[in-house]
């Protein structure tokens, strides 16, 4: 869950108008959103220092510059201590709906994950034969020239795969293949097994969404290697 900008004004009298209705939400509806009376008092009590701070700041024809900076950091503070009691008071509490966070000009939460996008590429695929009938493999993105990567829509590789005689002819599609694996590494192994030392591989690769399988990307073409 996330919350998208920032709900804290940053002009001073945006800010001033803003506290000033938080203020007075929290305290017409302290008891029924289960708020400590000793929180709202402190929060009451902040909005009455920093009131004729502000006022007085915004007196161009007689303030000073102590006036001014004055106003400045009680603003700090009382920004830093809007946002703990929001967090503690009013962001979760199940008893404040999102009407009433919208009336106090707060974030709504944003509860719904944002969807990934559909993948529209295939890995790029690097194999690598190791001992013991083993194979590397190196799946990366195509702005990424060097290291294994995923990219952010997915969240596995799949691998459809045969081992035949070396020098057969490679299957058509990965339909075709019977071992069949989804990983969520962009560099793993696959062990064929020692006991196929020798044999061809053929591999199909593909980027997947679990989550939202319509949306996994196409498979690359055919991969080969001799299992060592």
């Amino acid at each position: 869950m996330v919350r998208k900008g920032d709900y804290i004004p940053k002009r001073d009298d945006d800010f001033f108008n803003f506290q000033g209705n938080l203020d007075n939400e929290v305290v017409a509806n302290a008891v029924a959103w289960g708020i400590l009376a000793a929180a709202v008092a402190a929060l009451v009590a902040r909005r009455a220092v920093y009131e004729p701070l502000y006022t007085k700041s915004q007196n161009k024809g007689n303030r000073t510059q102590a006036d001014v900076l004055a106003h400045r950091q009680m603003r700090n503070v009382y920004e830093k201590e809007i946002r703990v009691f929001d967090k503690a008071y009013l962001m979760f509490n199940p008893l404040v709906t999102d009407e009433d966070r919208r009336r106090m000009r707060l974030t709504v939460r944003d509860i719904e994950p944002t969807p990934r996008p559909e993948i529209t590429t295939a890995p790029i695929v690097g194999l690598k034969g190791m001992e013991s009938g083993r194979i590397e493999v190196r799946c990366r993105v195509t702005t990424d020239q060097t290291r294994p990567s995923m990219p952010k829509a997915a969240n596995e590789v799949a691998v459809n795969y045969i081992l035949v005689e070396r020098g057969d002819i490679a299957p058509e599609n990965p339909e075709k293949c019977p071992e069949k694996i989804i990983i969520s590494k962009s560099k793993f192994i696959i062990d064929a097994g020692a006991e196929n030392a020798g044999k061809q591989f053929y591999g199909f690769f593909r980027w997947m969404n679990t989550s939202r399988l319509d949306r996994s990307g196409p498979w690359s073409k055919v991969h080969t290697v001799i299992v060592p």
